[in-house]
């Protein structure tokens, strides 16, 4: 199991950040595509990727595969495991991503919020810094008894 984080509203501050590399390969698009039951084909044909990309080196990772990891970010690594995720609303990709495409994913507390919600802005790049896309999301990081639980349980 990938060891994960467990950070409370109370340990967060504004500014924060936490930077994160993901990439996707063909199997993990195959598998989102299936289980979501999305069939573009601009997810699993290079000839239709590009007649609507022409200059596409690859099929097309999914917006929703990039947007689901991102989230996946959240429970796992900033604030961490027990994370409940409210909203997330990403920009659109100013570009296609490929397999294999390295992406620098910079989660920032941008405000804390009553009843412990965190609004956190998010980055999307690639290695060289160029910007990919934002967005934004609310989440609700665990509270003290959770993050005792995981204490004893979990991150020792």
């Amino acid at each position: 199991m990938t060891p994960t984080r467990c950070l409370t509203a109370a340990m967060l501050e504004v500014g924060m950040r936490h930077e994160a590399r993901l990439s996707f390969s063909r199997e993990e698009v195959d598998r989102y595509c299936a289980l979501v039951c999305d069939h573009n084909a601009i997810h699993r044909d290079l000839d239709a990727a590009r007649v609507r990309f022409p200059d596409a080196r690859d099929i097309i990772v999914p917006g929703g595969l990039v947007q689901t990891r991102i989230s996946a970010l959240f429970g796992t690594e900033f604030p961490g495991d027990g994370t409940l995720g409210l909203t997330f609303s990403p920009e659109r990709l100013r570009r296609p991503l490929y397999p294999g495409d390295e992406l620098v994913v910079t989660l920032e507390v941008a405000r804390l919020i009553r009843g412990g919600i965190v609004e956190m802005q998010i980055a999307i790049a690639d290695p060289e810094g160029n910007r990919i896309s934002e967005a934004t999301a609310k989440v609700v990081p665990p509270d003290a008894a959770y993050r005792a639980w995981w204490e004893e349980n979990i991150g020792g």
